[in-house]
């Protein structure tokens, strides 16, 4: 599958969560997203180490604190729902 596809499918099911998550028995959407989060998460890293204003340094941060929490979110309602912790 392609970046693209990959990104529309992901969005397609973040716009869906709920559902996405309850009907992913496998994990493999969650994963899918986690992983995508982490992508994010990555490059935001990145730009922090080149960022040179406060306030571009204080976006950042913002940013990569957004994309953390909601790795983390998306896992443990994943994990709650289905009573078993997810294996990436």
């Amino acid at each position: 599958m392609s970046d693209t596809a990959a990104e529309q499918s992901i969005f397609g099911d973040m716009s869906e969560l709920e559902k996405t998550l309850s009907q992913d028995f496998t994990g493999d959407k969650v994963r899918a997203m986690v992983e995508y989060f982490q992508g994010i998460v990555e490059a935001t890293q990145r730009m922090l180490t080149t960022a040179r204003e406060t306030n571009q340094r204080h976006l950042i941060n913002q940013l990569l604190s957004g994309f953390q929490a909601a790795e983390r979110v998306v896992r443990q309602i994943w994990e709650t729902i289905h009573g078993t912790v997810l294996v990436m």
